[in-house]
């Protein structure tokens, strides 16, 4: 092997060639966003609604997501993705009033499934799941409510097919599934688009209404209304 080779050469000075190996987080720049916070003694999703521009999330989910869910009786809900818990905390304080029965988060990282697990370790009906990014580990009808926000809009639409057909797999007959995809059919997302691939931000995809609706439309779902903020579109769909 070329090390050997090289460590025969650095013997005699003492020196000695090591594979350094990184540790691959899958938690995009979210470490680094819990590091300014902490700069700042600021909580990390605090931080990232006032100090990062990003959309807020309770005006979105006041919305296009708690009236489609409020009349279930003990709802189970699932979150997929749900980064360092920005989205969550506000589902889980509604989930509290429409006397939901459990709230399982569930992400492929195993950073983000660490994080999660402390910080909503005082919260009794959030369980957290780790998946393997394109199945979910859960029984056929398990929940009544699938919410999901900034995921899709990194996925291929394979990948996006393949949960389609996991959420039909999981949601019960009846059940509402509502998350965000990026479109460039509005001014916004037009621009969007355009500043970030000059960017090179290159792993987001833009989706037609057209595309998603004839994705879930084949595992059987029914659209009820669909939202545009900005860039991105919320559609909320209906298990048959």
């Amino acid at each position: 092997m070329l090390r050997n080779f090289i460590n025969s050469i650095l013997k005699n000075s003492g020196y000695k060639l090591e594979k350094i190996r990184v540790k691959k987080t899958n938690a995009e720049g979210y470490p680094e966003y819990l590091e300014e916070a902490a700069a700042l003694e600021l909580d990390v999703n605090e931080y990232l609604d006032n100090n990062k521009g990003w959309i807020k999330p309770l005006p979105v989910l006041e919305e296009v997501f708690f009236p489609f869910i409020k009349n279930f009786n003990s709802p189970v809900i699932m979150e997929l993705g749900p980064g360092t818990g920005r989205w969550s905390r506000h589902i889980a304080e509604f989930a509290k009033k429409i006397n939901c029965s459990e709230y399982c988060l569930v992400d492929h990282s195993p950073w983000f499934v660490n994080f999660l697990s402390d910080y909503f370790r005082e919260n009794v009906l959030i369980k957290v799941k780790q998946n393997d990014g394109i199945s979910l580990p859960f029984e056929k009808g398990s929940f009544d409510v699938i919410f999901s926000q900034g995921v899709l809009p990194e996925l291929k639409p394979p990948v996006i097919y393949l949960y389609a057909k996991e959420f039909s797999r999981v949601l019960k007959s009846g059940g509402v599934c509502v998350f965000d995809y990026f479109t460039y059919d509005s001014p916004e997302g037009w621009d969007y688009f355009i500043k970030e691939s000059e960017k090179g931000n290159l792993f987001y995809t833009y989706y037609t209404d057209e595309l998603i609706d004839k994705i879930f439309f084949q595992e059987g779902f029914e659209l009820i209304q669909r939202f545009t903020y900005s860039k991105s579109k919320f559609p909320v769909y209906r298990k048959i």
